[in-house]
């Protein structure tokens, strides 16, 4: 295994393998991003040729930060999906073709010979936040990422939470609407049916398919299938009816949605990251009225409800956090067999 040079020990990789994108950084123990580099991922490839890219991405940080793989203590990545992180195997992947079963560390740590650990992406954000983020100084914390789906992740007690078959916080499939859509998880009525990105363009062009006149179809060209909701965020603050009707209706859903996450968890802080996060006033204040008018025997007002400060980093620093987690509980190990050690309040048994 490559020695840390003597001037430079405590730098990591943090690797976000996303739908789209593929994104690397070299983070030191501070949390700063020192060097980066994406890749696309392609994932109609698969995941293991997504991982081939990951490691050509590794590669090229380490070199932006001016930095040798010596220098390096140990990689962290999130990836997407349901995973036997023990064992460093990605169990299923929706957003990868031929993903499952696929080993996603054994090629990482064959090729650049360092420690390598994953975790649900979700859960690195989490724990990123957690550390660097929005959620410093808070024992008792709930994160949940606003984009094509809805992820959750908490730390209770300072721990992060796995679940015995990493499935803990998948809170975009907890049923908000009895009989609502049908999700592609096969239930009716996810949260993330309702509030998740699809959703969102959705009812945007349910409206738009009834003739009302809306900024939104122009911006588009009447295009509807290039309507995103960052589009539909700009057209609400600019006035649109329309678009405002459009994220008054998803904050409803995602106010139903904290509510429960809050008498659920009873967390002193709330982070929600995410792009749809960013949509301003126009999602956070009616949200936030439903969040009020929900949240009673255990109070909205005992939580705060605040955006990732992280936001886009995130997932790379959080990746970053969950390597140095590791270091920090177990001595290094050769990287062929080294693999993340949860704390007791972690336990799991693999799926």
């Amino acid at each position: 295994m490559a020695e840390a040079s003597a001037d430079v020990k405590q730098r990591y990789i943090g690797v976000d393998i996303g739908a789209t994108n593929i994104r690397a950084g070299v983070v030191d123990d501070a949390g700063r991003i020192l060097g980066e580099a994406r890749r696309p991922s392609l994932a109609e490839t698969g995941l293991r040729a997504a991982i081939d890219r990951t490691i050509e991405a590794i590669r090229e940080a380490i070199q932006q930060a001016g930095l040798s793989l010596a220098d390096i203590r140990a990689i962290g990545a999130g990836v997407p999906g349901a995973h036997r992180s023990r064992e460093g195997i990605c169990v299923y992947s929706p957003n990868f073709a031929d993903s499952r079963g696929v080993p996603v560390l054994a090629p990482i740590r064959h090729d650049l010979d360092l420690p390598a650990f994953m975790l649900n992406d979700v859960a690195v954000q989490t724990i990123g936040e957690h550390r660097f983020g929005a959620g410093q100084g808070y024992s008792q914390m709930v994160m949940i990422t606003l984009g094509t789906g809805i992820g959750g992740g908490a730390i209770i007690d300072g721990e992060p939470q796995i679940g015995p078959t990493e499935g803990f916080a998948e809170v975009g499939h907890m049923t908000i609407e009895a009989n609502g859509p049908l999700c592609g998880c096969g239930n009716r009525g996810c949260w993330e049916a309702l509030a998740g990105r699809d959703a969102i363009v959705r009812r945007a062009v349910e409206k738009i398919q009834t003739g009302r006149s809306t900024a939104i179809a122009d911006m588009v060209d009447y295009r509807l299938g290039s309507i995103t909701p960052a589009l539909i965020a700009r057209s609400a603050e600019e006035g649109d009816d329309v678009a405002a009707e459009v994220l008054a209706e998803t904050a409803h859903y995602l106010g139903i949605g904290i509510a429960n996450l809050i008498q659920l968890y009873n967390p002193q802080i709330l982070v929600i990251g995410g792009g749809i996060a960013q949509a301003g006033p126009k999602l956070f204040e009616p949200l936030m009225r439903t969040v009020r008018s929900r949240a009673h025997m255990v109070p909205a007002s005992t939580c705060r409800v605040v955006r990732s400060r992280l936001a886009g980093d995130a997932g790379v620093i959080g990746a970053a956090v969950l390597a140095m987690r590791q270091l920090e509980r177990t001595p290094p190990q050769p990287s062929s067999t080294a693999a993340p050690q949860l704390s007791t309040r972690e336990s799991r048994s693999d799926p």
